[in-house]
């Protein structure tokens, strides 16, 4: 008979290589969007800088993707499970704060399919939330609190999310994306380049 029961090893889940990734790393995207803005299967970007929110119940990153063009990567964390939604993003706008965010936005785009033309695309808002914000850069990291986040979507799946920080609302554009269309290829942090 035993004296002391073996101590079961406690649960840890696995890193998720989404989270944190290091500044300098590449990041591989091969989704829809890539492929008819690039006229190429895959693209490669490099990590420039990132910003995450973090709320009780609620983490979310925003990459900053560079290469001949700027693209953000959002992640959206289930905090219960650790999967992730994934967002193709690009800065619509930033507009000086005037007044509060409607519960719906049009937004007006270039129709690809006749020139000169505009279509409409209406947003209803799904989610406002108050988060802190981390900015990660490759100076290093600041924090910053009380951002807001609202997420709207709209009927053909397409995502707007805006960030009201100190005075200014920053758009973000973006379309669902699966995680088989990201490849991470990270860096060390504590090698030098």
């Amino acid at each position: 008979m035993r004296l002391f029961k073996k101590k079961k090893e406690e649960f840890k889940p696995q890193r998720n290589e989404l989270f944190d990734i290091p500044v300098g790393s590449m990041i591989e995207l091969s989704d829809l969007a890539t492929f008819n803005l690039q006229e190429k299967t895959t693209q490669t970007y490099e990590l420039r800088a990132y910003k995450k929110y973090e709320a009780d119940g609620f983490l979310r990153y925003m990459y900053d993707l560079v290469d001949d063009e700027e693209v953000i990567l959002g992640v959206d964390v289930d905090t219960s499970t650790d999967e992730c939604n994934l967002v193709r993003f690009v800065i619509d706008s930033e507009e000086e704060f005037t007044e509060p965010l409607g519960d719906t936005m049009v937004m007006e785009f270039e129709d690809p399919e006749s020139s000169g033309e505009t279509i409409e695309v209406k947003y209803k808002r799904i989610n406002i939330i108050n988060t802190k914000m981390t900015t990660v850069a490759p100076d290093g990291s600041e924090e910053y609190f009380d951002i807001e986040l609202q997420d709207f979507s709209s009927d053909d799946g397409s995502i707007l999310t805006a960030e009201l920080w100190d005075s200014y609302f920053t758009f973000y554009l973006g379309e669902p994306i699966e995680r088989t269309n990201v490849n991470v290829f990270m860096i060390n942090p504590d090698e030098k380049k």
